[in-house]
């Protein structure tokens, strides 16, 4: 790939490989630095790779994942990322999703950011993931089901 090709690819899907970087980081300046790291690193050691955008998220993905490793963030979601994807208002406050976020494992927490914020189908998260369509799915709903468990019973507790 050259250097125009992968700046290409980026100026495409910039907010996609933000959002997959944020999906594992929970934090905005991480996920920043795994995109901007991924690409100093592609163009330093360039490949060939068959179809250009799964390479790059994947690349984007391992890095966030490395990332976390070595700075040991607790994952829980920042409050102001906890917002409607389309800017409407709702009634469930950030803190109380983050908070509701904190009870989810990690595969079901990444299942649902990247279905709902960056908009990624459950075909892609599998082969970004490496897994089953199954097996995503599966963590979706089950990470869905949870969230609703716990905000029915925040709210009916308040």
């Amino acid at each position: 790939m050259t250097p125009e090709e992968l700046h290409a690819c980026y100026v495409a899907n910039h907010r996609r490989l933000y959002l997959v970087a944020l999906a594992i980081t929970m934090d905005r300046q991480t996920a920043e630095d795994a995109v901007h790291d991924t690409l100093e690193k592609l163009l330093r050691h360039p490949r060939q790779p068959t179809d250009l955008l799964p390479y790059v998220t994947r690349a984007v993905r391992n890095t966030a994942i490395d990332l976390m490793r070595r700075r040991r963030f607790d994952g829980l979601p920042a409050d102001d990322l906890l917002v409607a994807k389309d800017g409407e208002s709702c009634e469930i406050s950030p803190s109380m999703l983050a908070a509701a976020f904190s009870h989810l494992s990690r595969d079901e927490t990444e299942a649902i950011w990247l279905h709902v914020y960056a908009d990624l189908p459950f075909r892609e998260i599998a082969e970004l993931r490496e897994c089953s369509i199954n097996t995503v799915t599966s963590w979706y709903r089950r990470g869905i089901d949870k969230l609703q468990a716990i905000l029915d019973n925040e709210h009916e507790s308040s």
